[in-house]
């Protein structure tokens, strides 16, 4: 979610005119001589991380980037990097890029990097956040719903600590830390206008008795429902794990020739990952008079893949119910308003 910033210490330093009360207050130069205060460097780190001493981590980071200093550069070099009354360190830091590469170290092994840069730069991260799903997404979407997920997320990230192995968890869709900020923060994703779960109004647009059994077909270990969509009566794969209602390029033509799908109900393009993990651009229509059973069901999703091969009955319609319930003894759906 967020790219891992690599902190350096602070580009300019300026000379310390301090006495010298023990070695470890200063930085030497590779002769030995003081040429930067410790102190000074490590507080000015800390600034540049956007924090102070109460953070440990970030001392920690500091002081192991400062101490990479230490007797490494001649006394003319630290000349030569000296600009009026200050010392470029980046400019000594570039000439040697094994000395970078061990001050970039300092950071990264650490473990937290993004709660640091959650720590010091949050609206910057909750920016990237926004500009990263606002510029991947397929459709449009509400940006305030965006800009509260990124501030929840970046908000959990500081209350919990969360590590940078605890962030590569939440990158990944099937971690329990991935749920746990859907579930508290929200999903950005979300249309707000197409009913997504079980609401108590979900009942208007159920038409049909209080509860009906639905007689399914087993093939191959998978269930098979008989739904109408116009005048077309398919077998439906069951699939729970699906969203919407999924129909094959065949259907879509022969439900607009009979205005079941029309430029009316058309409601954008949505991308769909599959079962082998292929993303699939569809087309997506809303549609009223879904029949299976006893029953008529309005403001259903569905969506028109051009590869697919079965029509697959998501779980989009088993939402507008209170109770939905499988009896695999008898092979059959029982479905409650």
């Amino acid at each position: 979610m967020f790219a891992k910033r690599l902190l350096f210490i602070i580009s300019i330093i300026l000379f310390a005119n301090l006495p010298v009360f023990s070695q470890v207050q200063f930085i030497y130069s590779k002769e030995g001589r003081p040429m930067l205060n410790r102190k000074n460097m490590v507080l000015n780190c800390l600034m540049r991380m956007n924090t102070d001493r109460s953070n440990v981590s970030a001392v920690a980071i500091c002081e192991c980037q400062v101490s990479k200093m230490d007797r490494k550069f001649t006394k003319k070099q630290f000349q030569n990097a000296t600009i009026k009354e200050g010392i470029d360190i980046s400019v000594l830091v570039d000439s040697d890029p094994e000395l970078k590469q061990h001050i970039e170290e300092c950071y990264k092994s650490s473990n937290q990097t993004i709660l640091l840069s959650a720590q010091g730069y949050a609206a910057e991260m909750v920016k990237k956040c926004k500009e990263n799903i606002l510029s991947n997404n397929y459709k449009n979407i509400d940006t305030n719903k965006v800009g509260n997920f990124c501030r929840c997320q970046v908000d959990m990230i500081k209350n919990n600590k969360f590590s940078d192995d605890e962030m590569d968890a939440i990158n990944d869709p099937n971690s329990l830390l991935y749920y746990q900020v859907m579930y508290n923060c929200g999903d950005p994703f979300a249309t707000d206008s197409i009913q997504t779960k079980w609401t108590s109004s979900s009942t208007k647009d159920i038409k049909g008795p209080a509860s009906d059994t639905i007689k399914m077909l087993l093939l191959n270990g998978m269930h098979f429902l008989r739904m109408k969509m116009g005048s077309v009566v398919y077998f439906w794969l069951l699939d729970t794990g699906a969203t919407d209602m999924l129909i094959t390029k065949d259907m879509e033509e022969k439900l607009k020739n009979e205005k079941v799908l029309s430029p009316a109900n058309f409601i954008g393009i949505g991308n769909y990952e599959m079962a082998n993990g292929e993303i699939d651009t569809c087309r997506k229509y809303k549609i009223a008079g879904l029949q299976i059973g006893h029953y008529s069901i309005d403001n259903i999703i569905i969506a028109v893949s051009d590869k697919a091969k079965k029509v697959i009955a998501g779980k989009v319609f088993l939402n507008k119910f209170s109770i939905w319930t499988i009896d695999n003894k008898s092979d059959i759906l029982i479905l409650n308003k």
